[in-house]
């Protein structure tokens, strides 16, 4: 049934756009958001109680989120079986291995559905080996582990698209259309000098002092043998905010919410860094649920009620303390040991 529906798709998109296209299977999100907004009434008025209206548009969009809340969690309860991508067979050519660890220098994320048959092409070009040092993303609903949210964010057009130091490239790319994409990457100066030399795709700014914060970066640095994650230790007094791959983070900012940065220099904060922490090693799975539209939004909720108390639950007082005792470490630390007056060492700033 899908690859006859794909069929028709195709031909649609034949007759629209005036040309076929090959190694791609279309994102039917797109089409089936239009048929939903077209085939919804235009609501006048939301009857609360006899004899009452919601007038306010504050109150109108409200329940909109709310009912499609109450949709998305239906939709999701109703669908009891998930599908995985099939299994990639074949085995990676070393020329494919040294592709896929030049595209995971240049966090490449691989966008796709667990039906899309130019998709499972795709991977098997690659290989079983390589293609796990890709970032999968999988983009239908019921695919084990589905990021559909960050694929309509991204606008996706299609399977596969890949995501290569943060541009797109839809459709089935050959190894010699991958080497010459990274190789164009590679000798750009500005891209170089964004991605780096190294082989870490998310740098975690993290407070070492935190007993829990510490136990999370142990458990991550277990699960990460290939070094996919960068820690930095914002309580270290060295640390920079302008240093390269610290996305300009304040001490204080850190200190206030969670960080991280990617290679390719997006700064992301609070749940999203423990998603993205987490599926740079496999693991995203773990937070699967944080996509959940209520489940997310709970979540979202935990994690700032912790990050607003964690610095008083573990036993350092408030932030305007915590700022106050750093300048006091950092002045200590940059006063010429000779006591020479007004003379200081190249400290980076506090914030």
């Amino acid at each position: 049934r899908k690859s006859a529906a794909l069929a028709v798709h195709q031909t649609y998109m034949t007759a629209l756009t005036g040309r076929r296209m090959t190694g791609f299977c279309p994102n039917p999100m797109r089409r089936s958001t239009q048929r939903t907004i077209r085939a919804s009434p235009r609501p006048s008025s939301i009857s609360v109680r006899k004899g009452a209206q919601i007038n306010s548009r504050r109150e109108f969009l409200a329940s909109v989120v709310f009912t499609s809340t109450l949709a998305a969690i239906k939709s999701r309860a109703l669908s009891k079986t998930l599908y995985k991508p099939p299994e990639i067979t074949t085995t990676s050519t070393p020329e494919a291995l040294e592709l896929a660890k030049e595209l995971a220098k240049l966090n490449t994320v691989f966008y796709g559905a667990h039906w899309c048959s130019h998709c499972a092409n795709q991977k098997r070009v690659l290989g079983r080996e390589a293609f796990a040092m890709i970032r999968y993303v999988e983009c239908a609903e019921d695919g084990v582990d589905s990021q559909r949210r960050l694929c309509k964010k991204k606008d996706i057009p299609g399977y596969p698209t890949w995501e290569i130091a943060g541009e797109q490239y839809p459709g089935e790319q050959s190894l010699e259309d991958l080497w010459d994409i990274v190789k164009d990457i590679r000798d750009s100066p500005g891209t170089r000098n964004a991605v780096g030399q190294g082989e870490w795709v998310i740098n975690l700014l993290y407070d070492s002092e935190c007993p829990v914060c510490s136990a999370e970066v142990e458990f991550l640095k277990a699960h990460d043998p290939e070094g996919r994650i960068r820690y930095t230790d914002i309580t270290d007094p060295s640390y920079d905010p302008n240093k390269p791959g610290n996305g300009g983070v304040s001490f204080e900012d850190a200190m206030d919410r969670i960080h991280a940065v990617t290679n390719g220099g997006e700064v992301v904060q609070g749940v999203e860094v423990f998603r993205r922490t987490y599926g740079a090693i496999g693991l995203g799975w773990l937070f699967a649920a944080s996509r959940v539209p209520v489940f997310g939004s709970v979540i979202d909720r935990a994690y700032d009620s912790w990050a607003a108390n964690r610095l008083r639950l573990t036993g350092r007082g408030d932030l305007a303390a915590e700022l106050k005792r750093r300048r006091k470490v950092r002045e200590a630390q940059c006063t010429d040991p000779a006591g020479s007056p007004g003379e200081r060492r190249s400290c980076p700033s506090l914030t």
